[in-house]
This record gives structure tokens, sequence and C-alpha cells, in this order.
């Protein structure tokens, strides 16, 4: 776990387990790692706003604002999830959800009044929505070390990097030998035209 911190997701988001768990997943080659939503609001001034994705609009008002979600978590059914809950009033706190994004994500979430805490909507949120799910880790691979071929088996990460460099330095040279008798052949093909 020196040089491998954990998971990077595409979409990102944060893992919330202990390197301890993070650590035994990757020994074991199996596990489950608990992500959630990363609300980042980059436009605010005051730094602590700003980690904890509050975008202050003036007069007291403010809003949360998300630019990362969980690994296979798709945006727009979060949205409709975010929406239905608001329609069937199972979250009080919050007015609106809009999404705001181009390239980069960007959800914005609105509170009902100013005096909403900011915390308490993010835990409704997690609780209540897919911004906090599990991604299961199996790194079960087929082994063509063994003497029977390949099969199948669970391996830690260490291992699997082990193999996978065996692997490539295999591949590599049955390319390279593959070439030099084309090569060969090739050479030999032009010794008699000479």
């Amino acid at each position: 776990m020196e040089l491998f911190h954990g998971p990077d997701f595409a979409t990102g988001g944060l893992v919330v387990d202990s390197a301890e768990t993070i650590s035994a997943a990757y020994e074991t080659g199996r596990g489950s790692f608990r992500m959630r939503a990363r609300f980042h609001a980059a436009e605010s001034k005051d730094e602590r706003d700003r980690e904890a994705g509050i975008e202050r609009l003036g007069g007291g008002q403010w809003q949360l604002v998300l630019n990362e979600i969980p690994y296979q978590v798709q945006k727009g059914k979060l949205i409709e999830q975010v929406a239905q809950l608001i329609a069937d009033r199972k979250l009080p706190i919050l007015e609106d959800v809009r999404d705001e994004s181009d390239e980069a994500i960007r959800i914005v979430f609105v509170p009902k009044s100013r005096n909403v805490d900011p915390e308490l909507l993010k835990e409704s949120l997690y609780k209540l929505t897919d911004l906090e799910s599990r991604f299961g880790l199996n790194l079960n691979v087929l082994d063509a070390t063994g003497g029977q071929g390949r099969t199948p088996m669970v391996m830690g990460l260490k291992e699997l990097l082990l193999h996978w460099t065996a692997s490539q330095i295999d591949i590599l040279q049955r390319r390279s030998r593959h070439r030099l008798e084309q090569i060969a052949r090739r050479l030999e093909l032009v010794e008699g035209y000479i």
C-alpha cells in the first residue's frame, strides 16, 4: 500500500473505507469499496465552503455542488432518483436539483431554506440515493502457469501483477521470435533472387 493507495475510478468519487480494508482486499483479491460522491465548489471564495461543496449565493442563500459521482452510477438516473425523492416528499429539505454539466460533472442541489444544515443534506442524499454505493473487487483470473492449462483462481494484487508481467514478457518473446522467423524467410527468398 506504500505505492498503490487505492482504486482510481474514471468518474472520481471518494473511497471511504479504511486503508486496512483496502489493503486486505488487495492482498486477498476479494473485497468491496464503499464509495461516495464528492462535493466541491470551485467558485467559492472560502476554503472550507469550497471543500464542502457549498456555493454561497448572497442573502444567506447557498447551494451544494457535486462534481464527482461513484463509479458505474449513471448521472441521469441519479438526477431522476433525486427528483423522484423531491416529488414524493421523502427529502423535504431539498427544493430542486439541476444538472449544469458540460464536459465536467456539475450537479447542483438547492435546499428548501437557508437554515438547512449542509451536512444533514449531504448525509440524507448519501442515505437515500446512489451517491454512496459499494463497488466489488474480485481479482478472478485464468492462471496459465499451472500444469493443467488455464485454471481460474483468485489472486492478490501483487501476485496478479507478477503474473501479468511474466505474461507480457512471454508475449514479447513470442512476437519477437515470430518476427525473426519472418525476416529469416524473407532473407532466404531475397538471397534466392540474387
